[in-house]
């Protein structure tokens, strides 16, 4: 995959013109609303590879803000559990890897 730079100030010299189907025209809408973007950076996107999403709604960043708490809750116990010794560690680390793991996965999912 080609490594893009950020262009500084105004180098986009080129200018496309696209013809499309009222289908292809109304997908192309859809998505643009979906993303809260512009047609421009919406193309740029799929142009240099970039999986475009649609941008979360509200749910995702409630969903979010919640396991991060439970992931403060795992840090928690995990301090407590190497101060008293009373904790299986390899559990706690397979547990954590699992949480990890489910994190990402929403992530990707989502953003």
């Amino acid at each position: 995959m080609i490594k893009w730079k950020k262009a500084q100030g105004r180098k986009r010299q080129h200018k496309v013109e696209v013809r499309l189907n009222d289908i292809e025209y109304e997908k192309l809408k859809n998505d643009i609303v979906k993303m809260n973007t512009t047609i421009s950076d919406y193309l740029r996107k799929l142009i240099i590879g970039v999986r475009v999403k649609a941008k979360p709604g509200y749910e995702f960043y409630e969903v979010m803000k919640q396991m991060t708490k439970i992931g403060v809750n795992l840090n928690q116990i995990a301090r407590k559990a190497n101060q008293t010794n009373e904790i299986n560690r390899e559990e706690y680390i397979r547990q954590a890897k699992e949480w990890n793991r489910f994190m990402n996965k929403v992530k990707d999912e989502f953003l």
